[in-house]
């Protein structure tokens, strides 16, 4: 399921509702001095102080008009709360059109051109049925910008393995920053890889290694030994490359991690009866590190 908002600029992005926590008016902001211009302020969100970010700064498309000293600043838009890598933040918009349900095989990657042009901001589209097109944000890679992290931060406590020399590993993942982070962990770790953007990438990828094999007279896959997955991807999600993998004997013995920043429960346990190994949340070096050392093969 999406959750669509506008910006006020005519475009209709989306966001995977499992990552909103609420939708709610602008609240009285408190500035924060010497902050990124992108964020508007913070927010006491029933205790909680939330930074407020502005979604429509962010992307290069203008400025929200936006009197932050005016006691009835909520009537200046609306606030997404969401959740992402187990912190909060909300995204301030001009306004919530729907929610719509869609399957991962109607979302699909943007061309390059658009990718490059938009340094990443759009992660994937898909089309209402009256053609209309909606933008999907890779919050990940906005955050990133917005908070950057040294890769000594990041990275702290990874070191090369001598027994993972040998292993190499499969993973897909449509957000810029994440494929990042886990080449970078990978490399730290000495372990070699192969990097797809998405899960339909992947299993190509895999399919193609399983017809190699079969014309080396071997029974299954053994160039890589392990999967590591997002969920949330254009063309075919985790979940569905997890089962695909699972269904093909010359590939089902190969464990399939999953990394996502969809942290709650019912995704793990979904990723559980489609067959998945284990789950890692999004970005966490000494759990990743943990886990493809306990179950790579």
């Amino acid at each position: 399921e999406l959750l669509l908002f506008h910006l006020g600029t005519g475009e209709l992005f989306g966001i995977n509702v499992f990552k909103v926590r609420e939708v709610m008016k602008l609240p009285t902001l408190t500035r924060v001095p010497e902050s990124d211009s992108r964020v508007l302020g913070m927010a006491n969100i029933r205790g909680t102080m939330v930074p407020v970010i502005a979604l429509k700064r962010t992307l290069g498309l203008g400025e929200h008009d936006v009197d932050l000293s005016h006691p009835e600043c909520k009537e200046n838009g609306i606030l997404i709360i969401t959740e992402y890598n187990g912190s909060l933040q909300a995204f301030h918009v001009a306004a919530v059109d729907r929610i719509i349900r869609t399957s991962w095989s109607q979302i699909k990657t943007p061309p390059p051109l658009v990718r490059e042009n938009n340094k990443g901001a759009v992660t994937a589209v898909t089309m209402l049925d009256n053609g209309r097109m909606i933008l999907i944000l890779d919050v990940e890679k906005l955050l990133s910008d917005i908070c950057p992290r040294s890769d000594e931060e990041v990275y702290a406590g990874l070191e090369a393995r001598p027994d993972l020399k040998a292993k190499t590993v499969l993973f897909a993942d449509d957000s810029s920053v994440a494929r990042t982070q886990i080449r970078k962990a990978l490399e730290k770790m000495g372990v070699a890889f192969v990097q797809t953007t998405t899960g339909k990438e992947a299993w190509d990828y895999l399919v193609h290694l399983a017809e190699e094999a079969a014309k080396e007279g071997q029974p299954k896959v053994t160039r890589i030994q392990m999967v590591l997955s997002d969920i949330e991807m254009p063309d075919m999600d985790g979940f569905t490359l997890t089962r695909s993998i699972r269904s093909d004997p010359r590939l089902a013995h190969l464990p399939v991690i999953l990394h996502s920043s969809l942290t709650g429960s019912c995704n793990q346990e979904k990723g559980a009866q489609v067959g998945a190994t284990d789950y890692v949340t999004k970005f966490d070096p000494k759990q990743f590190a943990e886990k493809l050392t306990k179950f790579i093969i």
